[in-house]
C-alpha cells in the first residue's frame, strides 16, 4: 500500500502556484492577466469564421461568410475602418488619405461613391456629394459652396471673393455665368444678369441700374449723377445717346432727344417764370 508523501505534495502545490503567478493567472478566478498570440479566429457553432484578429488588423464576417467590418492599418501606415453591406460590397470608409489627412467616404449599392467628408489636396476641409453615377453634384470647400448639373457643369457658386466680400453666381447649361449677386470691387452690393453667351445684360449697383445689348453696348442707365441728381439715359445699339430725362447742372428738370448721330434736335427745360 502506497502512502502519500505530505512534504512532496506541499512542494508540488507551491511550485504550481509559483508557475501560475509567473504566467499571469489569478488562482482565485482563473483569469488570464497577460496573453501574447499571433492571431485569433472566432467561429460559430457550425465552424464558420465570424471574426479574425491578427497581423495588424481585425476582420468580421456575417453568417454567409461575407466581410462586414475591417479595422486595421493601411499600406501608407495610417489606420482605417471599412464597413460592408450584406452583399459584401464596401459601404463606408473612415481613415487616413495619401496626404495624411483624415476622411470619410460612403458608397451606394452599386459601389459608387456618394459622399466624401475630409481633407482636400489644399489641406483644408471639404464635403463632396455625388449622384448615383458617382458624379459630383455639390461641393463645400474652404469658404464656398458649388453645385453641378448632371453633365458635370457648375450651376451655383456661393462663397467669398478675392476681395473678401461674399457673392452668389449661377450658371446656365453651357457653363456660362447667368447671375451674379454679391459685393463689387468698390465694396458695394451689386446684381449682374448675363445673356446666354455670358455677356452682361443688366447691372444693378450702388444707386444705379444699367442694361446692355447682345453686343455689350450700354443701352439704358437709371441712377444718380455725380452732383446727386437722378436721371435716365437711353442709347441706340451703337451706344450713342438718344434720350436724356433728368436733372441738369442747375438742378432743373431736363428732357433731351437726339438723332442717331447723338445730335440734339429737341430740348425742353422745365423752368419756373
Amino acid at each position: 500500500m502506497k502512502f502519500i508523501d505530505v512534504k512532496s505534495a506541499i512542494i508540488g502545490v507551491l511550485i504550481t502556484l509559483l508557475f501560475l503567478s509567473i504566467y499571469g493567472f489569478r488562482p482565485e478566478t482563473d483569469e488570464l492577466g497577460h496573453l501574447v498570440v499571433k492571431s485569433i479566429t472566432v467561429e460559430d457553432d457550425r465552424g464558420v469564421v465570424m471574426g479574425y484578429m491578427g497581423n495588424g488588423y481585425m476582420q468580421t464576417y456575417n453568417t454567409f461568410g461575407e466581410p462586414t467590418l475591417f479595422v486595421g492599418t493601411g499600406k501608407d501606415g495610417g489606420g482605417y475602418l471599412r464597413a460592408y453591406n450584406g452583399e459584401g460590397d464596401e459601404s463606408a470608409y473612415v481613415g487616413t488619405g495619401r496626404m495624411g489627412g483624415g476622411y470619410i467616404r460612403t458608397y451606394n449599392n452599386s459601389g459608387r461613391e456618394t459622399s466624401y467628408l475630409g481633407t482636400g489636396s489644399d489641406n483644408s476641409g471639404q464635403l463632396r456629394i455625388y449622384d448615383k453615377q458617382g458624379e459630383t453634384r455639390s461641393y463645400i470647400g474652404d469658404g464656398y459652396l458649388q453645385a453641378y448639373n448632371q453633365f458635370g457643369e457648375r450651376t451655383i457658386f456661393l462663397g467669398t471673393g478675392t476681395n473678401g466680400g461674399g457673392y452668389l453666381r449661377t450658371y446656365n447649361f453651357s457653363g456660362q455665368e447667368s447671375i451674379y449677386v454679391g459685393t463689387g470691387a468698390d465694396s458695394s452690393g451689386q446684381i449682374r444678369i448675363y445673356d446666354n453667351s455670358g455677356e452682361t445684360g443688366s447691372f444693378l449697383g450702388s444707386g444705379y441700374f444699367r442694361t446692355y445689348n447682345k453686343f455689350g453696348k450700354l443701352t439704358t442707365f437709371i441712377g444718380n449723377a455725380s452732383d446727386g441728381g437722378g436721371y435716365l439715359r437711353t442709347n441706340n445699339k451703337f451706344e450713342t445717346e438718344t434720350v436724356f430725362l433728368g436733372t441738369n447742372n442747375a438742378n432743373e428738370g431736363l428732357i433731351n432727344l437726339n438723332d442717331k448721330f447723338g445730335q440734339s434736335f429737341w430740348i425742353r427745360l422745365n423752368k419756373k417764370n
